[in-house]
């Protein structure tokens, strides 16, 4: 139970540095991101690798929206 925690935690810590390392956003940010996603969805179990690509996703599209409109 406690080693599930711990990786859970990990897990949590780094998918926040990844996003933020290739999104090109800070910590802080990327920790936002990551609990309004986490919020949102409210799963028992979360699989923190699939959670990461559905991130990058949502953002890759937002940022070409973004692009189109100008």
């Amino acid at each position: 139970m406690k080693k599930e925690i711990i990786k859970e935690k990990l897990s949590y810590a780094i998918l926040i540095i990844d996003l933020s390392e290739e999104i090109g956003i800070s910590i802080k940010e990327a920790k936002n991101l990551v609990d309004t996603a986490i919020s949102i969805i409210n799963p028992s179990r979360i699989d923190y690798n699939k959670l990461k690509e559905e991130i990058l996703a949502f953002v890759v599209m937002n940022i070409f929206s973004l692009i189109c409109k100008l």
